[in-house]
């Protein structure tokens, strides 16, 4: 029987969201700007100024300051309404207090957008700030004024030659990569490095506060945006998430990835932790698993973005993730093999007939197999290396290629045209890749554009790469699935029903009985045959080996008696007793729970009552197929064990597969009704002997 707890829904309930796209054309395709508070004792208004003016930004630059009539041989004037012409964006390079009065000023003149470079809008713990921050957002709703910020650096809109952003930065060239970063000093940072990488940019977007635009519009801009191709994002939290996966969606359809950098680990996920899976699922875990549901692909640093950046620009798309990687020496191929496991790549399997072509291709004393050590006899010899790459490109079991490669510098002369013939002649993503980082020159900028192959720095960073290709290119040829309706009844939670639902998921839980006294459990524990194992049942206990209240492998009525007698002694009036075949086999937990952003998760996990102390788990969103069932156990550290090791027998896979799917459809069926739906431990039983659940616990709303 399932032991159950409730839940005030109150406590998950979703917060109301803005669904409206604000347009944030009004800010990024503006005609004209206006400087409010250019003066030459700071150094943002000056920079601004001189940033427009080498852009050749092709409107008008108002200066505005009382103080002054001109400024760097330019007309100032003393406000917005001594303008010969309303400007369309203004940059607020004023005190926080002073922001909204001018806005107020600006509305009724036709300005359409703002950028907020100062602070004070609901940072921190100032009430003064919240209510001015609550202030300013309800008058961008009102007046229709959109807002860049406010705390933030501004943007660049580059094929326009508005250059808002307020840090010095080299004239950024032109090309399909927007970024959307929450920090601004962090986007500045990266630009000038990805820049130097030879990343041509269509957008720059420092968000800040977001008062008024957020993610969400920027995103819905850039997805309608013929210029982007690729969405870049580094996010603290998203404000509005049912719209950022519906955003999402759409540019999975449009073929325009969202590549993603998430600062915060938050808490808030887990204030509800009645279960194992609340406790272990935070919301970073589980925006993991969103963004792994609607392709975007996630980075966990700014030099990552970087190297996945580079391997999306060519703008090919893997069927999955099967990668074959070729180098020229045995200690590239040993830090290769160090990183692998640990990255969690798949390597493709090459055919025989593959393997048998590239035989006489390589030096007799190295190995054929993937990754592939070619030597510098296979290396050296441009036909014969074109020729390599090939075979493996044409294999069928080869998603993507990655290849050693360095870029020419300090006035190093090399010829593309090998690499761009390599690249011309496959279809399948191909990237170069080096052993470490490096700095890039002129030479090495244009030797790469003429190549027409990215080169990644780093092992780690390019097999993670590719790991992000494979995963978007998987997500583009399955689709996001639909969660199935809610439409189980809750009368069907309890009893016979309720056992009869968890068989038919593959959730059979081992043979039981309950009792009310220790007699009568002695009793059913002859019937059932020994060992058995007793536990203390009761509604107010959540996790019974927390308290004591479970005894394993007892042999005979008597140690059954004795047992129920301490058991009930620990636990509250109307406890009972719970009587189960003793069950062997590798211990897992599975769970499923609502998450209150992004909606119903499952997660599968090794250890059993151990979990929170390994913490080796996986997730994904509902609902888990089989493949995204198989994708998980491979995700998790101890996946050998399930496999067989150290003497121990292959556990039940296929059978743990089907119960993860199996609880994805139960849950997301009485989703309407639970809250939590746990089952820990869940027995993996030897090769082809099935599962075993052992304790299910589900969390009703009340």
């Amino acid at each position: 029987m399932p032991a159950i707890d409730h839940l005030e829904r109150d406590d998950m309930s979703e917060t109301t969201e803005r669904t409206t796209i604000l347009p944030a054309a009004n800010l990024l395709h503006a005609k004209s700007v206006a400087i409010v508070g250019a003066s030459p004792k700071g150094n943002w208004p000056n920079l601004l100024f001189h940033s427009l003016k080498a852009a050749e930004f092709p409107g008008n630059v108002f200066l505005i300051n009382p103080n002054y009539e001109e400024l760097w041989d330019a007309p100032c004037y003393p406000s917005l309404e001594a303008l010969p012409e309303p400007p369309e964006h203004l940059l607020m390079l004023v005190p926080s207090r002073a922001v909204i009065p001018t806005l107020k000023t600006a509305a009724p003149l036709g300005v359409k957008a703002a950028t907020i470079y100062s602070a004070g809008f609901g940072e921190g713990t100032d009430p003064t700030s919240h209510e001015r921050g609550r202030e300013l957002a309800e008058f961008c709703e009102e007046s229709g004024i959109v807002c860049c910020g406010p705390n933030c650096m501004g943007a660049a809109s580059v094929n326009q030659r508005m250059m808002t952003y307020a840090q010095r930065q080299p004239l950024l060239k032109p090309g399909p990569v927007a970024a959307v970063f929450q920090s601004g000093g962090s986007l500045g940072n990266w630009m000038k490095g990805a820049a130097e990488r030879g990343v041509g940019f269509s957008y720059a977007i420092s968000s800040g506060n977001e008062v008024s635009l957020d993610v969400v519009d920027y995103m819905s801009f850039l997805i309608d945006n013929d210029e982007t191709k690729i969405i870049l994002l580094m996010v603290e939290g998203i404000r509005r998430p049912k719209m950022f996966l519906e955003t999402a969606a759409r540019a999975l359809e449009k073929d325009k990835p969202v590549i993603v950098v998430k600062l915060g680990r938050s808490e808030m996920g887990k204030r509800q932790a009645i279960s194992h899976t609340g406790s272990l699922a935070g919301d970073d875990e589980v925006f993991s698993a969103a963004c792994d549901r609607y392709g975007m692909v996630r980075c966990h640093s700014l030099e990552d973005l970087t190297e996945m950046t580079l391997a999306f620009l060519p703008g090919r798309r893997p069927r999955g993730g099967r990668a074959a990687i070729v180098v020229n020496s045995g200690g590239m191929k040993g830090i290769l093999l160090d990183h692998i496991e640990e990255v969690g790549i798949e390597l493709a399997t090459l055919s025989e007939a593959s393997n048998a072509a590239l035989r006489p291709l390589i030096p007799d004393d190295l190995v054929v197999e993937n990754p592939l050590e070619c030597g510098v006899a296979g290396f050296g010899n441009e036909n014969t290396f074109a020729e390599i790459v090939r075979i493996h490109a044409e294999d069928d079991g080869v998603d993507l290629l990655a290849i050693h490669g360095e870029l020419p510098r300090f006035g190093e002369k090399r010829n593309p045209e090998l690499l761009k013939n390599i690249s011309r002649s496959i279809d399948k993503p191909i990237v170069a890749h080096a052993r470490s980082t490096y700095s890039l020159m002129d030479e090495s900028r244009a030797f790469q554009e003429a190549s027409e192959i990215p080169h990644l720095q780093g092992i780690k960073a390019t097999l993670r790469a590719l790991n992000g290709l494979g995963a978007y290119g998987q997500r583009r040829r399955v689709g996001i699935p639909e969660v199935p309706a809610a439409d189980g009844s809750p009368e069907d939670l309890e009893g016979a029903a309720w056992q009869e639902q968890l068989a038919a998921c593959g959730l059979t839980p081992p043979k039981e009985a309950v009792a009310d006294t220790p007699g009568e459990a002695a009793a059913r524990a002859v019937e059932m045959g020994f060992p058995v194992v007793l536990k203390l049942q009761s509604e107010e206990v959540v996790h019974k080996t927390e308290v004591g209240g479970v005894v394993l492998g007892l042999d005979s009525a008597e140690r059954v008696e004795q047992a129920g007698t301490q058991l009930l002694s620990k636990g509250p009036a109307g406890s009972k007793l719970l009587v189960q075949e003793m069950v062997g086999g590798t211990e897992v937990i599975l769970g499923a729970r609502v998450d209150p952003q992004y909606g119903p998760f499952v997660m599968v996990g090794l250890g059993g009552i151990f979990v929170e102390v390994l913490k080796d788990v996986a997730l994904r969103l509902l609902p888990a197929t089989t493949e995204d069932a198989k994708a998980m156990l491979r995700e998790l550290k101890g996946y050998r064990i399930l496999e067989g090791v150290r003497g121990q027998k292959p556990r039940d896979v296929d059978a743990l597969v089907r119960a993860i799917t199996g609880l994805s459809g139960l849950f997301a069926a009485h989703r309407a009704h639970l809250s939590d739906l746990e089952i820990n431990p869940l027995i993996v039983k030897e090769a082809g002997a099935g599962v075993a659940a052992v304790d299910v616990r589900i969390v009703r709303y009340a």
